[in-house]
């Protein structure tokens, strides 16, 4: 049989176990970058270290308010029923069960309501060039309402975390995501994983920001100019709380 002049092989993830629906390998972060450096958000940005923002995928924001509202109107509604139909009768069931209901749902919208006004949105990514690692602060949601969302802290060698590109079909997350996947050291054998930005439509922009992060940790020059400036309106009302004093430390210091 006649073979083809031309063969075209699919390109394939270089990383073990790859990233689920794996779309690219970004060039590993000593190498030189294919693409002009370029941050959607930008924080601090000095010779030791810089700092981006990443917004929490976790939570459609302007649903939790949505329901937040109507589940606080509908416990309220409950009550204000139970009083009404209790007109004329004298046994107290009405009111019985619409407080029953309406104590049964107003946790619900509180906790709505909390994660909206209260929790905080930013969970930042510091790279630091003196020392050459990351440190990535991240919240861990709890269902306690009247607990904080407690924070953790992890912090890697840079040369051994590699880029990814996934796309996600989820209905509230969908679009491109780039993570940084830590591997082993000298192998592609991937020990965990992290988000570091994402975009719904393009995944252009992601290879500017792992562009702009590898060239930033080369030690070559990178500028201040990112493409949004300030904080979204979606991330209000709570910036990030601070950082743990010996990690402020120590991210934001040379060795």
């Amino acid at each position: 049989p006649q073979m083809p002049l031309f063969t075209i092989e699919e390109p394939q993830p270089k990383l073990n176990p790859p990233i689920q629906n794996w779309r690219e390998d970004m060039p590993e972060n000593h190498e030189p970058q294919l693409v002009p450096p370029k941050l959607l958000w930008l924080t601090t940005l000095n010779d030791i270290f810089v700092e981006i923002p990443r917004y929490s995928t976790e939570v459609a924001w302007g649903g939790v308010l949505i329901w937040g509202i109507i589940i606080s109107i509908f416990s309220i509604s409950f009550g204000i029923l139970g009083f009404v139909l209790q007109i004329g009768h004298d046994d107290y069931v009405m009111i019985s069960l619409g407080l029953i209901g309406t104590f049964s749902f107003l946790p619900l919208a509180f906790y709505c309501l909390k994660m909206y006004f209260a929790q905080p949105r930013d969970q930042p990514l510091r790279l630091n060039r003196k020392r050459q690692k990351i440190y990535i602060f991240e919240y861990k949601r709890t269902w306690f309402l009247w607990r904080k969302w407690p924070t953790t802290i992890r912090s890697y060698n840079w040369a051994d975390v590699r880029g990814e590109i996934r796309y996600s079909s989820d209905r509230y997350n969908m679009g491109f995501q780039l993570f940084g996947s830590v591997c082993e050291p000298g192998t592609n054998k991937v020990v965990t994983r992290f988000l570091i930005a994402k975009e719904r439509s393009s995944q252009e922009m992601l290879c500017q920001i792992w562009s702009y992060l590898s060239v930033y940790m080369q030690h070559d020059s990178v500028t201040a100019d990112p493409v949004e400036t300030g904080r979204p309106d979606d991330w209000c009302p709570r910036k990030a709380d601070r950082w743990p004093d010996d990690m402020e430390r120590e991210s934001t210091t040379a060795p």
